[in-house]
């Protein structure tokens, strides 16, 4: 009797000793963030429900981003692992500020911000319970840095009522100085100032579109469209009308195949169209026949070939209409500067915003050739008359579209007979990317270059050939000490596009290098240099 008082007096003064406070856990990860965790109570009744609120202390300068899947970047995180029977029952965040960053806007914390989880204990049997919060985050300043820690939380279990403390209720009054939000839906945060300054991008990407390598193979059928009728002045401009209709029902069709696959629950990427060996296969016949009657090889009199002869008189609506559409399907699985994130930010919003968006892209893309069209004049001044040079040019413009049937030839076959392992013509050895093992290299302090590609992205291709392929960038990965990985995305492959959302983007060509030093993340241009690869120029952090 008198032990069993005893305990029972001890219990109560632990409670009152330990009610007065709140249990703070207190991490220093870094020299961008530095974590604290309290709850409520250092008791746990299994009976109530208890709060943990976890403290950013953000350096100056740095900020990390929010919860919610934002435009580019890694978004913050807080990932529980409980006892059995225990579950989050609600989750709230600082309200996040606004930041401009690589021109369109992400959402984050600078100086201070706070998340609060409430959990509900399931049945309790043990003496004390340990409930365990894994936090990642990216701060950013100049250069981002990925980090994450663990907080620990050691709770005795007790049977009586457990009030909040003090402490804990001077820690709440400060957090909600910064205000709180639900963990809100990623697709319920897309402004309409956002949505402009995508479409922007997306205006901006489609102009440059037409001055990268991917334009190439589809170049022949607009100049032979557009030498055909140079002097007709009136014809010139209904061809370029139909030209920017097939670029625009193009893009639309895309956007819309987009939404689909995405509300059936399938996580596709952009070019997802020349995944399929299927589609690569239809394409390589099209533009073969295409060839043959540039060089007049061949005269088909069948309906349906006539429909897909791009040069034929007798079909000239038609022709200019499939010229936008080829040049669509042909240049669209490459990015652009400014269209990987403006696309990348758009597959994350509801899919109504994807036709805005894909609209601007049209737009800016099909702009050039329909102006050229408009005012034919201009470049009438520099072509002689039309006469038998025309013939000679059309069959010297086979030349890119057999090259294209080649190209398409050799997608086909790396898809249907896909090699074990990245293959490169330098000393460099390139690995075969894994999300699992670039993470243990880059927490072992090791440099890593990830080169996201597909053979059917021919920008890729040319940074290869100009620059990844040389014995210049050899010397200079051996100097450095960095590890290589191919993250070939020729064909479908679900890690490779979630790896790629991990990043903020949908579509290839994508080059990552990681500081093992500094632990620094660097999203390189999409076309490539060896002074843009100048990797010893990475300024250290922290």
């Amino acid at each position: 009797m008198l032990r069993r008082f005893i305990r029972y007096l001890a219990i109560v003064c632990l409670a009152v000793g330990t009610a007065a406070r709140a249990e703070a856990v207190v991490l220093a990860a870094g020299p961008q963030v530095r974590l604290a965790g309290y709850t409520s109570s250092a008791l746990l009744n299994s009976a109530q429900d208890i709060q943990i609120l976890i403290k950013f202390d953000i350096a100056d300068k740095w900020h990390i981003l929010s919860p919610e899947k934002g435009d580019i970047g890694l978004p913050t995180t807080v990932t529980w692992k409980l006892p059995p029977g225990f579950e989050v029952v609600d989750e709230e965040w600082s309200v996040p500020a606004l930041f401009d960053e690589d021109i369109i806007a992400v959402y984050g914390y600078a100086g201070e911000a706070y998340y609060l989880a409430t959990i509900r204990p399931g049945d309790v049997y043990a003496q004390q319970v340990g409930l365990e919060a894994e936090v990642s985050w990216q701060a950013c300043f100049e250069e981002c840095v990925p980090g994450n820690a663990r907080l620990k939380f050691t709770l005795p279990v007790v049977e009586h009522n457990v009030l909040p403390s003090a402490e804990w209720r001077q820690v709440i009054q400060q957090a909600e100085q910064f205000m709180f939000q639900e963990a809100a839906n990623p697709e319920e945060n897309a402004s309409g100032h956002d949505l402009l300054r995508v479409m922007f991008m997306a205006f901006l990407g489609g102009l440059i579109l037409n001055l990268m390598p991917c334009i190439l193979p589809i170049l022949s059928l607009k100049a032979i469209g557009l030498v055909k009728h140079i002097q007709n002045e009136q014809r010139a401009k209904k061809d370029a009308v139909l030209f920017f209709c097939g670029v625009l029902v193009s893009f639309l069709v895309m956007a819309s195949f987009l939404a689909w696959f995405r509300m059936s629950g399938e996580n596709i990427g952009w070019g997802f169209q020349l995944q399929s060996p299927w589609f690569i296969f239809v394409l390589f016949i099209i533009f073969l026949l295409i060839a043959l009657m540039f060089l007049d090889v061949i005269n088909v009199n069948v309906p349906l070939i006539n429909k897909l002869a791009v040069v034929s008189g007798r079909t000239q609506r038609l022709s200019s209409f499939l010229t936008g559409v080829f040049s669509v399907v042909i240049a669209s699985p490459c990015t652009a500067p400014f269209m990987g994130v403006a696309i990348g930010y758009t597959l994350t919003q509801p899919v109504y915003l994807y036709y805005p968006v894909f609209m601007s892209l049209a737009v800016g893309y099909a702009l050039p050739f329909t102006l050229i069209g408009f005012f034919p004049r201009v470049i009438s001044r520099i072509l002689p008359k039309p006469g038998k040079w025309m013939t000679t040019l059309k069959h010297l413009f086979a030349i890119p579209v057999l090259l294209t049937c080649v190209w398409l030839a050799w997608v086909w076959l790396a898809q249907v007979f896909a090699p074990k392992s990245p293959v490169g013509n330098s000393s460099a050895v390139w690995r075969v990317y894994d999300e699992a093992e670039v993470s243990r290299q880059v927490e072992a302090g090791r440099n890593v270059f990830i080169d996201f590609t597909a053979k059917w992205c021919i920008t890729c291709l040319a940074n290869e050939k100009a620059v990844l392929e040389t014995e210049a960038f050899a010397h200079l990965v051996q100097e450095n000490d960095i590890l290589l990985y191919k993250a070939d995305w020729t064909s479908r492959d679900d890690r490779i596009t979630k790896a790629l959302a991990k990043y903020g983007r949908n579509s290839v060509p994508l080059y990552i290098y990681y500081d093992g030093q500094t632990r620094s993340m660097k999203i390189l241009p999409q076309l490539l240099t060896i002074d843009t690869l100048d990797l010893r120029q990475v300024d250290p952090i922290g």
